[in-house]
Protein backbone atom coordinates (compact mmCIF):
# COMPACT_ATOMS: atom_id res chain seq x y z
CA UNK A 1 0.00 0.00 0.00
CA UNK A 2 1.34 3.33 -0.85
CA UNK A 3 2.27 6.02 1.61
CA UNK A 4 -0.25 9.17 2.52
CA UNK A 5 1.49 11.58 0.54
CA UNK A 6 1.19 14.01 3.82
CA UNK A 7 3.40 10.91 5.67
CA UNK A 8 5.72 11.49 3.03
CA UNK A 9 5.83 14.97 2.95
CA UNK A 10 6.16 15.15 6.93
CA UNK A 11 9.15 12.61 6.63
CA UNK A 12 10.94 14.92 3.92
CA UNK A 13 10.34 17.93 6.29
CA UNK A 14 11.78 16.53 9.55
CA UNK A 15 14.95 15.38 7.65
CA UNK A 16 15.44 19.05 6.23
CA UNK A 17 14.46 20.15 9.48
CA UNK A 18 17.01 17.77 11.33
CA UNK A 19 19.69 19.11 9.15
CA UNK A 20 19.25 22.55 9.02
CA UNK A 21 18.83 22.35 13.22
CA UNK A 22 22.67 21.64 14.21
CA UNK A 23 25.55 23.46 12.75
CA UNK A 24 28.42 21.40 10.82
CA UNK A 25 32.24 21.93 10.29
CA UNK A 26 34.94 20.27 8.10
CA UNK A 27 37.86 19.08 10.61
CA UNK A 28 39.48 22.74 10.78
CA UNK A 29 42.71 23.75 11.36
CA UNK A 30 41.50 26.58 13.18
CA UNK A 31 41.46 24.58 16.56
CA UNK A 32 44.40 23.22 18.07
CA UNK A 33 44.07 20.97 21.23
CA UNK A 34 47.32 22.62 23.09
CA UNK A 35 46.00 26.46 22.94
CA UNK A 36 43.48 28.85 22.06
CA UNK A 37 44.50 29.94 18.77
CA UNK A 38 44.30 34.18 18.26
CA UNK A 39 42.24 34.16 15.73
CA UNK A 40 41.56 37.73 13.59
CA UNK A 41 38.51 38.94 11.60
CA UNK A 42 39.92 41.16 8.73
CA UNK A 43 36.68 43.12 7.67
CA UNK A 44 36.48 46.55 5.44
CA UNK A 45 33.36 47.85 6.90
CA UNK A 46 31.04 47.87 9.33
CA UNK A 47 28.08 44.80 8.64
CA UNK A 48 30.49 42.69 6.49
CA UNK A 49 31.31 40.77 9.92
CA UNK A 50 27.84 39.52 9.93
CA UNK A 51 26.68 39.95 6.42
CA UNK A 52 29.70 37.79 5.34
CA UNK A 53 31.41 35.82 8.22
CA UNK A 54 28.80 35.07 10.87
CA UNK A 55 28.95 31.21 10.66
CA UNK A 56 32.83 31.05 10.95
CA UNK A 57 32.64 33.01 13.89
CA UNK A 58 29.73 31.67 16.07
CA UNK A 59 31.40 28.32 15.08
CA UNK A 60 34.85 29.77 16.87
CA UNK A 61 33.66 31.69 19.99
CA UNK A 62 33.80 28.87 22.75
CA UNK A 63 37.24 27.49 20.94
CA UNK A 64 39.48 30.51 20.06
CA UNK A 65 40.28 34.02 20.82
CA UNK A 66 38.21 35.82 18.27
CA UNK A 67 39.94 39.47 17.63
CA UNK A 68 38.00 41.93 15.03
CA UNK A 69 39.49 44.75 13.19
CA UNK A 70 37.49 46.81 10.00
CA UNK A 71 39.88 49.06 8.42
CA UNK A 72 37.03 51.82 8.04
CA UNK A 73 34.23 53.13 9.61
CA UNK A 74 32.04 52.72 6.64
CA UNK A 75 31.83 57.21 6.62
CA UNK A 76 31.44 57.31 2.93
CA UNK A 77 27.78 58.58 3.56
CA UNK A 78 28.73 60.56 6.17
CA UNK A 79 27.24 57.86 9.11
CA UNK A 80 30.94 56.71 10.53
CA UNK A 81 30.44 57.16 14.18
CA UNK A 82 26.69 55.77 13.89
CA UNK A 83 28.43 52.81 11.79
CA UNK A 84 30.95 52.24 14.57
CA UNK A 85 28.66 52.17 16.77
CA UNK A 86 26.09 49.77 15.02
CA UNK A 87 29.71 47.82 14.35
CA UNK A 88 29.90 47.27 18.28
CA UNK A 89 26.75 46.11 19.47
CA UNK A 90 26.82 43.57 16.34
CA UNK A 91 30.20 42.49 17.76
CA UNK A 92 29.01 42.01 21.16
CA UNK A 93 25.71 39.73 19.37
CA UNK A 94 28.73 37.55 17.93
CA UNK A 95 30.91 37.08 20.90
CA UNK A 96 33.74 38.83 20.23
CA UNK A 97 35.40 41.02 23.37
CA UNK A 98 35.71 44.78 23.48
CA UNK A 99 39.34 44.39 24.50
CA UNK A 100 39.75 42.50 20.92
CA UNK A 101 38.24 45.09 18.49
CA UNK A 102 39.48 47.62 16.61
CA UNK A 103 38.23 50.11 14.16
CA UNK A 104 40.24 52.24 11.89
CA UNK A 105 40.02 55.54 10.69
CA UNK A 106 43.11 56.25 8.41
CA UNK A 107 42.33 58.99 5.91
CA UNK A 108 43.95 57.28 3.34
CA UNK A 109 41.87 53.60 3.84
CA UNK A 110 38.40 55.20 3.65
CA UNK A 111 35.05 53.30 2.50
CA UNK A 112 35.06 53.73 -1.12
CA UNK A 113 33.25 51.59 -3.87
CA UNK A 114 35.86 53.17 -6.50
CA UNK A 115 38.88 52.84 -4.92
CA UNK A 116 41.99 49.95 -3.98
CA UNK A 117 43.47 50.29 -0.83
CA UNK A 118 47.62 50.97 -1.16
CA UNK A 119 48.56 47.13 -0.09
CA UNK A 120 52.04 48.77 1.68
CA UNK A 121 50.16 51.02 3.97
CA UNK A 122 47.53 48.57 4.88
CA UNK A 123 50.15 46.21 5.41
CA UNK A 124 51.62 48.74 7.78
CA UNK A 125 48.55 49.76 9.74
CA UNK A 126 47.69 45.80 10.28
CA UNK A 127 50.67 44.33 11.29
CA UNK A 128 51.20 45.39 14.55
CA UNK A 129 47.87 44.82 15.91
CA UNK A 130 48.74 41.03 14.26
CA UNK A 131 52.59 41.45 16.45
CA UNK A 132 51.13 42.69 19.84
CA UNK A 133 47.70 40.34 20.09
CA UNK A 134 49.52 37.47 18.87
CA UNK A 135 47.47 36.59 15.91
CA UNK A 136 48.06 33.18 14.75
CA UNK A 137 45.56 32.94 12.14
CA UNK A 138 43.53 35.84 9.81
CA UNK A 139 40.79 35.80 8.00
CA UNK A 140 39.59 37.81 5.24
CA UNK A 141 37.95 38.06 2.11
CA UNK A 142 39.23 36.43 -1.20
CA UNK A 143 40.41 38.20 -4.41
CA UNK A 144 36.96 38.69 -5.85
CA UNK A 145 35.66 40.08 -2.46
CA UNK A 146 32.10 38.31 -2.22
CA UNK A 147 30.38 41.61 -3.92
CA UNK A 148 33.51 42.63 -6.15
CA UNK A 149 34.00 45.66 -3.98
CA UNK A 150 37.23 47.39 -4.17
CA UNK A 151 37.57 47.88 -0.27
CA UNK A 152 37.25 44.16 -0.18
CA UNK A 153 39.14 43.04 -2.55
CA UNK A 154 42.08 45.09 -1.36
CA UNK A 155 42.55 42.75 2.15
CA UNK A 156 44.38 39.82 0.81
CA UNK A 157 46.79 41.73 -1.32
CA UNK A 158 48.00 43.49 1.96
CA UNK A 159 47.81 40.76 3.70
CA UNK A 160 50.18 38.99 1.08
CA UNK A 161 52.41 41.50 1.01
CA UNK A 162 52.54 41.48 5.04
CA UNK A 163 53.47 38.25 5.34
CA UNK A 164 56.51 38.72 3.46
CA UNK A 165 57.68 41.28 6.11
CA UNK A 166 57.80 38.39 8.88
CA UNK A 167 60.75 36.71 9.62
CA UNK A 168 61.27 33.28 9.94
CA UNK A 169 62.18 33.59 13.32
CA UNK A 170 58.74 36.16 14.38
CA UNK A 171 56.73 33.06 12.74
CA UNK A 172 54.09 34.90 10.44
CA UNK A 173 50.39 34.57 10.99
CA UNK A 174 48.67 31.88 8.44
CA UNK A 175 45.93 33.63 6.63
CA UNK A 176 42.57 32.20 5.30
CA UNK A 177 40.44 33.74 2.47
CA UNK A 178 36.82 33.17 2.23
CA UNK A 179 35.66 31.47 -1.02
CA UNK A 180 33.64 33.68 -3.75
CA UNK A 181 30.92 31.48 -5.07
CA UNK A 182 29.53 31.85 -8.30
CA UNK A 183 26.28 34.21 -8.14
CA UNK A 184 23.63 32.00 -8.84
CA UNK A 185 24.83 29.40 -5.54
CA UNK A 186 25.32 32.82 -3.83
CA UNK A 187 21.62 33.78 -3.18
CA UNK A 188 20.14 30.30 -3.12
CA UNK A 189 19.12 30.81 0.93
CA UNK A 190 18.20 27.75 2.99
CA UNK A 191 19.27 25.18 0.15
CA UNK A 192 23.07 26.46 1.41
CA UNK A 193 23.43 24.73 4.71
CA UNK A 194 20.96 21.62 2.98
CA UNK A 195 23.95 21.21 0.34
CA UNK A 196 26.93 22.34 2.35
CA UNK A 197 26.46 19.30 4.90
CA UNK A 198 25.80 16.92 1.80
CA UNK A 199 29.43 18.18 0.82
CA UNK A 200 30.98 17.88 4.42
CA UNK A 201 29.17 14.35 5.16
CA UNK A 202 29.60 12.81 1.66
CA UNK A 203 33.04 13.91 -0.01
CA UNK A 204 35.07 14.65 2.37
CA UNK A 205 33.44 11.45 4.51
CA UNK A 206 34.84 9.71 1.44
CA UNK A 207 38.60 11.43 1.37
CA UNK A 208 37.38 13.39 -1.59
CA UNK A 209 39.71 16.51 -1.87
CA UNK A 210 39.65 17.42 -5.53
CA UNK A 211 36.59 17.45 -7.75
CA UNK A 212 37.16 18.05 -11.82
CA UNK A 213 41.01 19.21 -10.62
CA UNK A 214 39.44 21.91 -8.67
CA UNK A 215 40.52 21.97 -4.75
CA UNK A 216 37.94 21.75 -2.83
CA UNK A 217 37.83 24.07 -0.01
CA UNK A 218 39.79 23.72 3.54
CA UNK A 219 37.88 24.57 5.84
CA UNK A 220 33.78 24.61 5.56
CA UNK A 221 31.49 26.19 8.52
CA UNK A 222 28.12 25.66 8.43
CA UNK A 223 25.66 27.51 10.83
CA UNK A 224 22.43 25.95 12.31
CA UNK A 225 18.80 27.25 13.01
CA UNK A 226 20.69 29.07 16.61
CA UNK A 227 23.23 30.40 14.21
CA UNK A 228 21.03 31.57 11.65
CA UNK A 229 19.08 33.41 14.53
CA UNK A 230 22.24 35.00 16.00
CA UNK A 231 23.43 36.66 12.40
CA UNK A 232 19.83 38.04 12.39
CA UNK A 233 20.24 39.42 15.94
CA UNK A 234 23.66 41.02 14.94
CA UNK A 235 22.64 42.34 11.33
CA UNK A 236 19.50 44.03 13.19
CA UNK A 237 21.95 46.35 15.27
CA UNK A 238 23.22 48.23 12.01
CA UNK A 239 19.88 49.64 11.47
CA UNK A 240 21.02 52.41 9.72
CA UNK A 241 22.01 49.78 6.49
CA UNK A 242 18.52 47.84 6.82
CA UNK A 243 17.10 49.07 3.93
CA UNK A 244 14.62 47.07 2.10
CA UNK A 245 17.24 45.19 -0.42
CA UNK A 246 19.60 44.53 1.98
CA UNK A 247 17.06 42.48 4.25
CA UNK A 248 16.57 40.41 1.03
CA UNK A 249 20.26 40.03 0.90
CA UNK A 250 20.59 38.34 4.56
CA UNK A 251 17.46 36.16 3.73
CA UNK A 252 18.81 34.69 0.61
CA UNK A 253 22.70 35.07 0.92
CA UNK A 254 24.16 31.64 1.40
CA UNK A 255 26.98 33.53 3.77
CA UNK A 256 24.49 33.83 6.45
CA UNK A 257 24.59 30.33 6.64
CA UNK A 258 28.33 28.69 4.84
CA UNK A 259 31.51 29.80 5.33
CA UNK A 260 34.56 27.79 3.00
CA UNK A 261 37.98 29.38 3.13
CA UNK A 262 41.47 28.31 1.39
CA UNK A 263 45.05 29.56 2.82
CA UNK A 264 46.51 32.13 1.26
CA UNK A 265 49.99 31.83 -0.02
CA UNK A 266 52.47 34.46 -0.03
Amino acid sequence: MALPRFAIQSFLLSIIAAILYRSASTHSAFYDDSKRKHILLLTAHPDDECLFFSPTLLALRDAAEIFSMCVSTGSSDGLGPIREEELHKSLDVLGVEPSHRSILDHPDLRDNITIYWDSELLSNVVKPFVVNNDIDIILTFDDQGISGHPNHKSLPNAMRHMLHTFTDSEGPPRIFSLVTVPLPIKYVGILSPILAKIYIFGAEGLGVGVVNGVSLPQVTFVAGIDEYVTALRAMRQHWSQLVWFRWLNVMFSRYIWVNEWVEVLP
